[in-house]
């Protein structure tokens, strides 16, 4: 058993956003390393969106993004089709799903998301 305290982890930019001008911001809660070879499980991550900002549109090959949101009010777009979310909101975005989202709100937006492998 190991534990870890979140305040003892930093929030980092997403990898596939640009370091210097992030639209996302992620405190990672699992990493892959940390579970069992086994486990089709990539990550968890808590996420916060800042007022005006929105992240990379991007896609995962073998990977499908669970995304629950917690705080604020976004839009999430998966394939050009887009959603307003706010607290309490899921999202599944499949494999190859083109994604983004974005805070449209006027506090930031949080959520939490997790990564499983599909194969």
């Amino acid at each position: 058993m190991k534990k870890i305290n979140q305040k003892d982890r930093k929030w980092e930019p997403a990898a596939h956003e640009d370091p210097k001008d992030p639209g996302v911001w992620k405190k990672v809660i699992v990493r892959r390393d940390e579970v069992d070879p086994l486990s089709k499980l990539m990550m968890v991550n808590v996420c916060r969106v800042p007022v005006g900002k929105a992240h990379k549109a991007h896609a995962h090959q073998t990977m499908e993004e669970y995304f629950y949101f917690m705080e604020g009010h976004g839009e999430m777009k998966i394939d050009n089709k887009a959603v307003e979310v706010g607290a309490g909101d899921r999202i599944i975005c499949p494999a190859k799903g083109v994604h983004q989202i974005r805070n449209i709100g006027d506090v930031e937006l949080k959520y939490i998301c997790f990564g499983v492998a599909l194969d």
